[in-house]
């Protein structure tokens, strides 16, 4: 009966979205092991859906190991932990970067930090639909691995992109999240970003892979979102605190990371053309 429930409010959800005009999606950046670049990803990602017009929020819920500020050199005096000790609200702690592109920062090494669990995640997005209308897209870049509120918040939110690089461990970490997104989820859009690839052959092998692994023992399907490749480049924005498609625009990272958020608008817009048709019908 509460699974039912659930699933009532999720679709009432949705409906209450289109019926607005707002197609404010949630996209959860996470990965199976630290390592990946999921930050970094998270951070380029969301610049450059800025770059397309795109009103975007990216908000670093990797409480324990937060650095989305540090790749931007910036000192944070709100925290998202003041926001889970019910010191300010999420309105409260937005950054504004640029008219595009917002943030809600983390805190690394903080005494005290709140314990998240499931109920905090549920009373977090509660509170982010709040915000969710000034927005086209939010991106939510979660804690490595799968405890119990990452899993929470991957179950909750419109699309999961996980982030792997291409050798063996890394594409079974990566299969093991899958593994938990898929048991933990009745709706769910997956994508996978290949990241520090050495050539095109190298990223698409780790997506076969894993793809044949998901398809054959969870009975799902991904979809390879695109690759990155290792560049020079990346770690030169990295040590200036800087973001590389500002920095580094002609880089081969970069353009592959443009083409790459090219498919996720081109997917993204047919949804939501096909929700709207979906809820015209019925």
């Amino acid at each position: 009966m509460n699974e039912q429930i659930s699933r009532l409010f999720e679709f009432r959800r949705l409906e209450d979205r289109t019926k607005s005009g707002s197609y404010s999606k949630v996209v959860s950046v996470c990965s199976g092991k630290g390592g990946t670049g999921k930050t970094f990803f998270s951070l380029n990602f969301a610049y450059q859906l800025s770059r397309n017009n795109k009103k975007v929020l990216i908000v670093d819920l990797d409480l324990n190991f937060s650095n989305l500020h540090l790749l931007l050199n910036h000192t944070t005096e709100k925290p998202l932990s003041n926001f889970f000790l019910h010191k300010y609200t999420l309105h409260e702690i937005i950054f504004k970067y640029t008219d595009n592109l917002h943030f809600i920062f983390g805190e690394s090494g903080l005494s005290g930090q709140p314990k998240i669990g499931k109920d905090l995640v549920d009373y977090f997005f509660m509170q982010l639909d709040k915000i969710a209308p000034r927005y086209d897209i939010i991106i939510l870049d979660s804690a490595a691995g799968s405890d119990e509120a990452t899993l929470q918040q991957l179950s909750r939110s419109d699309y999961n992109i996980v982030v792997a690089s291409p050798e063996p461990t890394a594409v079974m970490d990566a299969y093991v999240l899958f593994k938990m997104i898929v048991e933990n989820s009745d709706h769910y859009k997956n994508f996978l970003v290949v990241n520090k690839t050495e050539n095109k052959d190298d990223g698409e092998s780790a997506y076969q892979n894993l793809s044949t692994a998901v398809r054959h023992f969870l009975k799902s399907e991904i979809t390879l979102l695109g690759t990155i490749a290792s560049d020079r480049n990346v770690y030169k924005s990295i040590l200036e605190q800087d973001i590389l498609m500002k920095t580094y625009p002609n880089s081969l990272a970069a353009l592959e990371i443009s083409e790459l958020t090219r498919r996720f608008l081109k997917i993204t817009q047919m949804a939501n053309n096909n929700q709207s048709l979906i809820f015209t019908l019925f």
